[in-house]
């Protein structure tokens, strides 16, 4: 749930009604493969994309956080999670916490007296359908206040499986990550079968005609298919591919 420090530099303080959970510092943080652009030279306005997650890791003894973020060089960072946690420690509810992905809306920022916190929407949910794959859509829905909206749905049923809406600020930058973090020194397993984002669409304010020039990944993440019919506003990618970190 932390922002690559290559991509997301500090946080700047902006108010949320959500829960804050503060983050536990003493927690190692490693990253698994990446996909992103640099900066855009507009800004982004709205982005969807559908994941495929794969199978969760049984039996995690670690944090393992499959996401989405769009942020800038300073201020909040927007990332709905699609989450592996340590037994008990899900942050999904129900019979089904410790056995399922975790789906969550989330925002990493500051709050009030400057501690960094994990924002947390109220609604999220143990996904046992999570093969029908997971719709992200980050949507800003009023300019005049930044006020963005995140909801992660059912792509087959369209089942809302979490939501959150915050004051977020102008955001230029866009990434998935596989982000893992260790429990007290257990290590987390990372994915056990290949990840895929598809139909993903990022939409900005105005025309950014270079955007995919400043495509890159790590460890392994693949790209196929950016492209732009509109003159460099709306930009769709075919698939993102994340390998397996790991055999099942």
């Amino acid at each position: 749930m932390i922002a690559p420090k290559s991509l997301f530099l500090s946080l700047a303080l902006i108010g949320s009604t959500a829960t804050a959970n503060p983050l536990l510092n003493k927690r190692d943080v490693t990253w698994g493969p990446i996909a992103g652009f640099q900066a855009t030279t507009s800004e982004i306005i709205s982005t969807v994309s559908t994941i495929y997650p794969g199978k969760m890791p049984s039996g995690q003894k670690g944090y393992m956080f499959a996401w989405i973020g769009i942020g800038a060089e300073t201020g909040d960072l927007i990332q709905s999670i699609v989450g592996s946690y340590p037994a008990g420690m899900s942050e999904c509810t129900g019979s089904a916490a410790d056995s399922t992905w975790c789906i969550s809306s989330e925002v990493y920022g500051l709050d009030s007296t400057g501690a960094t916190v994990q924002f947390v929407g109220d609604k999220r949910t143990a996904d046992t359908n999570y093969e029908n794959g997971i719709i992200f859509n980050y949507t800003l829905i009023d300019k005049s206040t930044y006020l963005w909206e995140q909801t992660m749905t059912d792509a087959v049923t369209g089942e809302l499986l979490s939501t959150y809406q915050k004051k977020s600020g102008k955001m230029t930058l866009w990434n998935t990550a596989i982000e893992l973090q260790d429990n007290n020194g257990a290590a987390p397993t990372g994915t056990v079968e290949p990840q895929y984002y598809t139909n993903t669409t990022i939409v900005f304010a105005e025309k950014d005609a270079a955007y995919k020039d400043g495509a890159y990944t790590e460890s392994g993440a693949t790209y196929s298919g950016i492209a732009t019919a509109d003159g460099g506003k709306t930009w769709t990618i075919e698939k993102i591919t994340v390998p397996a970190m790991t055999s099942s």
